[in-house]
């Protein structure tokens, strides 16, 4: 059976490296630049092929990737001048594998039905060094055969889990990410009463981590030396389960203290 040719457009610390497992399992893949054309480049040599647009991208894609940042990139790239919806054929699939809202997901599925075009929102978690090792994880929402016809390329990139209908795929990421900045949130203002009481940061680390309160974060990551982390993708992260939590006329004090005080969210 001929493998699915695949669009992917969005080249970054993540796509690059993806496009490039891709290139590697045999896949054709074809992309045009999106903000840099530097990761292209760097992609010939594989085999990557350039379109001038989104637009030739859709056209020759059964399966297109999009690895950007949020629902305003998405747009362009689909329906700007020379989006990619204007060539796409009936049957294709787009793998929206940004970190977005779930109603965005659901309203472009709706939306694209009528055109036989499937939408599988599969953000994934692992970082670049899972993307260069085909580890990721792949929250995949949508109907069970649309992702199963998109499998043999999620496989080479990491283990997909089917998570749901459309928009459930984000709604495990945005959690994860939530259990992610939040906890990382808490040790940040652990370290600074540690460190006031005189105890060594690096000694509580070393305790915390043989000890009930370990995680992820305390194990792996590097922690930040300000108690204030103003980074734009934790906050379009957490303002995206914010709102998701708000359309289901839900409060959520911690993670709203969390987008405020510790992203600096407004």
């Amino acid at each position: 059976m001929a493998k699915p040719q695949i669009g992917f457009i969005g080249l970054g610390a993540m796509g690059a490296p993806m496009a490039g497992r891709l290139l590697d399992a045999g896949f054709k893949v074809t992309s045009s630049v999106n903000k840099n054309r530097k990761s292209l480049e760097a992609l010939l040599s594989k085999g990557i092929e350039e379109a001038s647009s989104p637009a030739e991208v859709g056209a020759v894609a059964d399966i297109l990737m999009l690895v950007v940042w949020d629902e305003a990139q998405i747009d362009t790239i689909l329906k700007g001048d020379d989006g990619a919806l204007a060539s796409l054929k009936a049957g294709s699939k787009i793998l929206l594998m940004s970190t977005i809202s779930p109603a965005y997901c659901r309203d472009l599925a709706a939306e694209l039905k009528p055109k036989n075009i499937a939408i599988i929102d599969c953000p994934l978690s692992g970082m670049p060094k899972g993307a260069s090792e085909g580890t990721l994880s792949l929250m995949a929402g949508g109907a069970a055969e649309d992702i199963a016809a998109c499998q043999a390329p999620l496989d080479t990139l990491g283990t997909v889990y089917h998570c749901g209908d459309v928009g459930a795929g984000q709604v495990m990421k945005l959690g994860n990410n939530a259990m992610f900045i939040g906890t990382l949130s808490v040790l940040l203002e652990v370290r600074d009463t540690v460190v006031s009481q005189g105890v060594d940061f690096d000694s509580f680390l070393s305790v915390l981590n043989n000890s009930t309160g370990r995680s992820f974060v305390s194990q792996n990551i590097p922690v930040p030396e300000s108690s204030v982390m103003p980074f734009p993708m934790p906050q379009k992260d957490i303002s995206r389960l914010l709102m998701t939590g708000q359309e289901a006329k839900l409060t959520m004090p911690v993670l709203n203290a969390c987008y405020h005080h510790t992203l600096g969210g407004s």
